[in-house]
């Protein structure tokens, strides 16, 4: 462990910054994954073996995660969906406090707002996992697909 490290829960019972930054980037990969494997999911297969492996992997390996939100919100803008604009606004929060956790050594979080960061991105999420997969197939096409101008 590293001098000065705040990797473990002081006697107080008071998480400490290192525990909440990274609870608070796990919530946002958890998220970014979700959307990374539907992408896969839904353009090559779920469960893909032999030689659709290689495909799934590259699909799910492809998004990037500045390129997943701008494209999400420009998506949602053509869009009524309230699900998909949820999923895109606390993807596009999470993303934010994700930079915050991982990037800022000034920035501070406390174990109640971490908790509504995690019960916020778990419900978009689950949410957006339990839309049609038409509509999932369309939003991984509008987010790996590059248009010539």
């Amino acid at each position: 462990m590293l001098a000065g490290s705040s990797a473990s829960v002081p006697a107080s019972g008071r998480p400490r910054q290192a525990m909440l930054r990274r609870a608070v980037s796990t919530a946002y990969y958890a998220m970014f994954h979700a959307l990374c494997q539907s992408n896969a999911d839904t353009l090559v297969g779920p469960s893909p073996s032999g030689p659709d492996i290689e495909l799934w992997l590259d699909t799910y390996r492809t998004l990037d995660h500045r390129a997943a939100k701008n494209r999400l919100t420009s998506y949602i803008s053509l869009r009524q969906d309230l699900t998909l604009r949820d999923f895109a606004r606390t993807f596009g929060s999470m993303q934010e406090q994700r930079i915050n956790a991982d990037y800022d050594p000034i920035a501070r979080f406390v174990r109640s707002q971490v908790m509504t960061f995690i019960s916020r991105a778990e419900a978009a999420t689950r949410a957006f996992c339990n839309v049609p997969a038409q509509t999932r197939r369309s939003l991984a096409v509008h987010l790996l697909v590059r248009r010539r101008s």
